[in-house]
């Protein structure tokens, strides 16, 4: 799973787009229930995935 900062949190920015693994998957489903991420859909999560290699 993919989120998507939506305020700015620590040392992320807004939109920043990281995956969960990143801060733990309890903490990444924290941050979505308080408003603070979001969970990118999965064609999104491909284009970033897709930009990101090229």
């Amino acid at each position: 799973m993919k989120i998507r900062f939506a305020k700015a949190y620590t040392h992320f920015e807004v939109g920043d787009v990281i995956d969960e693994t990143e801060v733990g998957a309890s903490m990444a489903k924290g941050l979505v229930n308080l408003g603070i991420a979001e969970v990118m859909p999965e064609e999104k999560q491909a284009k970033a995935e897709k930009g990101a290699k090229e």
